[in-house]
């Protein structure tokens, strides 16, 4: 029997995700309703009395109209119709933030936290302070082997995923099979993030399933997801909802929404669907409500590339791997997207990373002139150049995403007085 995805539109859906009021609550309500309703209805998934948990997507803390977390508005539908209509018994609302603050930070900045209080949520959850179990990933191919689970998620009877529709400078996509990043431990997040990112997602697939993935679409991302600092990325009229059970099907039919091709350019899909772990080829899901085609638009894709950024940004990359590249990528894209930026007293900003790398003998770092940032384990000859982040990159530039949120000077200046925390728990 094929997997069955809905795809609902709207022609327009007034108001943003952070400042909204009942007028297009009410619509994006009416939509979950219908795209639920297409594909069995609420009680397919959820019985009287189950203990449910619904994990949107937080990221980090931002406000909800930077299109990067779930619409809070989806939240409280969802939220409502599990514990009012399906009569869950318990509805707990968890993730986890993939880079430094707090998840309470996030549920407080993005109002998901007060919007799943007010609709009905018995708990809100930030998923680091819940207790662990490790799990023995069968057939892992990715160095994951074992993974820490929340207790709670393990504990649930339904769970419920609600991704936001973005793109990922590394893995194409951020939708349903990309969420189960935000259900790891710190150390656990932050491993796999070269080429075998998208193995790990699949991996994790194998232990952390949701029963229901709802996928937001009503404003997208597109560009440098799957948090995107230009404004030029966030896609305001989508209008889109889109949600199955099989989160396989769900990523395929929203990749090709996206203007993908799922089985051919989006490798989480069609890695899951060759490990059996869902229906990945479009003709054999039953798509239902709005055609793909009719509601199609092409993404600008993500890139992780360091080249040709700015005239006074170069890159020395020799053999980075693609979390190496992301990560610093993610940076230096804070710097691009800040209108205030001052370039002016900068003649060049120069980031050596990867292993094997040819770096001129010439090279110096003397701010506020001239910085040289040197990423990563694999750059340690190179260390005495520059500013050096040692360890695996991702962990490096993870740390200095912190440091930046954190930081009231500017992006160079924490960058200069940077100093490596260690392995966060």
């Amino acid at each position: 029997m094929k997997p069955k995805v809905s795809i609902i539109h709207r022609d327009e859906i007034p108001e943003s995700p952070a400042n909204y009021t009942k007028k297009s609550l009410k619509i994006v309500d009416g939509m979950i309703r219908e795209a639920l309703e297409k594909i069995g209805g609420i009680k397919a998934f959820v019985e009287p009395g189950d203990k449910v948990v619904i994990k949107p997507n937080l990221v980090w803390p931002v406000t909800a109209d930077m299109a990067i977390t779930t619409d809070p508005r989806v939240v409280a539908c969802v939220v409502r119709l599990v514990k009012e209509e399906a009569g869950a018994s318990e509805v707990v609302v968890a993730d986890r933030t993939a880079v430094g603050r707090h998840t309470k930070d996030a549920f407080e900045e993005s109002g998901i936290g007060a919007v799943a209080k007010r609709a009905g949520a018995d708990r809100v959850l930030s998923l680091e302070d819940d207790e662990r179990v490790l799990v023995q990933i069968p057939n892992c191919k990715s160095m994951l082997d074992g993974v820490h689970l929340p207790k709670t998620l393990l504990d649930a009877d339904k769970i419920i995923y609600l991704p936001k529709m973005k793109t990922h400078k590394m893995a194409v996509v951020s939708l349903t099979i990309k969420m189960n990043q935000g259900v790891l431990m710190w150390s656990e997040m932050i491993s796999c993030h070269r080429a075998d990112l998208e193995q790990k997602m699949i991996d994790m697939l194998k232990v952390m399933r949701p029963n229901l993935a709802i996928v937001d679409g009503i404003w997208a991302q597109q560009g440098q997801g799957p948090g995107s600092p230009y404004q030029r990325d966030v896609m305001k009229d989508r209008n889109l909802i889109i949600a199955g059970s099989d989160p396989v099907a769900v990523d395929s039919v929203t990749s090709a929404t996206m203007g993908f091709d799922p089985m051919i350019e989006v490798g989480l899909v069609s890695g899951a669907h060759c490990e059996g772990l869902g229906e990945g080829r479009l003709e054999h899901i039953e798509v239902l409500g709005e055609k793909i085609s009719d509601v199609k638009r092409f993404f600008r894709r993500g890139t992780a590339s360091l080249l040709g950024l700015h005239p006074k940004v170069e890159a020395y990359t020799g053999g980075a791997c693609m979390g190496c590249l992301g990560f610093a990528r993610t940076g230096i894209d804070v710097v691009l997207a800040d209108p205030d930026f001052d370039w002016d007293p900068i003649e060049k900003i120069s980031i050596v990373i990867g292993y094997n790398t040819n770096v001129p003998e010439n090279l110096v770092h003397d701010p506020p002139r001239r910085y040289v940032f040197v990423i990563g384990d694999c750059t340690a000859d190179h260390k005495d150049k520059g500013v050096y982040f040692p360890g695996c990159a991702s962990l490096a530039m993870h740390e200095m995403c912190e440091w930046w949120g954190k930081s009231d000077q500017g992006i160079l200046d924490v960058f200069w007085n940077y100093q490596p925390t260690g392995t966060r728990p």
